[in-house]
């Protein structure tokens, strides 16, 4: 069972063992820290972790900071209010808190993220190097573009690529129309090129947000078989 911490900024919970184990960031699409990411919470707590979901809209106001995923209009809106050096902020602070859990075995933090999330995961294996053991992006948007999308995503991903020692897992679906398939190759590319450790995996017939059951875009066999791809990622680098 999860519980919203410091006084709401971030969903967690609790790995089930008895012992210590790692540590995972999960980082929200557009429309908030909803049942879908609580829940998500509590299924990787059940493999042996203990979770955190930070909520990086905290800084709006609380009737926004969760909306339906028909209300595409306030989410990407809330988008264009998030910098990243915000959500930099915020994934450091969850990152603390974990290490400071008496759970957590503080040398083993990954971080996994959705959408607008799976961008941030990627730039987290950036932006905190060796503190970050194994990073999954999901359908992140804007991995590969040249600039940002909105005025606060003021970081170009690719461009700090040696920065990354973790192992990288980047998983989106063939039809997804908001990440183009040369933004995916150009990702691609450039981890080869910059010797990195990583998998791609893309889900025929999958489009975009295909992992949340929640979502009209959902597809239960590709979910099923991307949710046991993160588990053996995780298994083995964390």
């Amino acid at each position: 069972m999860g519980e919203w911490i410091d006084r709401g900024f971030a969903y967690k919970t609790e790995n089930p063992g008895p012992e210590k184990g790692p540590g995972l960031v999960v980082l929200m699409e557009t429309y908030g820290v909803n049942d879908h990411f609580r829940n998500l919470s509590g299924r990787f707590s059940r493999w042996g972790m203990t979770t955190i979901v930070p909520d990086l809209f905290h800084r709006l106001p609380p009737e926004r900071r969760v909306v339906s995923y028909a209300d595409r209009e306030t989410a990407m809106s809330n988008l264009s209010r998030l910098r990243d050096e915000e959500a930099r902020e915020d994934i450091l602070r969850a990152m603390d808190h974990l290490k400071n859990d008496r759970h957590v075995d503080p040398d083993r933090i990954g971080v996994v993220g959705f959408c607008m999330g799976g961008r941030l995961a990627f730039l987290a294996a950036e932006w905190f190097g060796s503190g970050i053991k194994a990073a999954a992006s999901f359908y992140g948007g804007g991995i590969g573009a040249p600039k940002g999308r909105t005025p606060g995503q003021t970081e170009v991903p690719l461009q700090g690529i040696q920065k990354i020692t973790a192992p990288i897992l980047l998983v989106y679906g063939e039809e997804d129309s908001l990440i183009p398939e040369e933004e995916r190759e150009a990702v691609e590319e450039a981890l080869k090129a910059g010797e990195k450790s990583f998998r791609m995996i893309s889900y025929p017939g999958a489009g975009h947000g295909f992992f949340c059951d929640d979502r009209p875009s959902y597809r239960r066999e590709s979910a099923l078989e991307a949710e046991k791809a993160l588990r053996e990622f995780f298994s083995t680098s964390l």
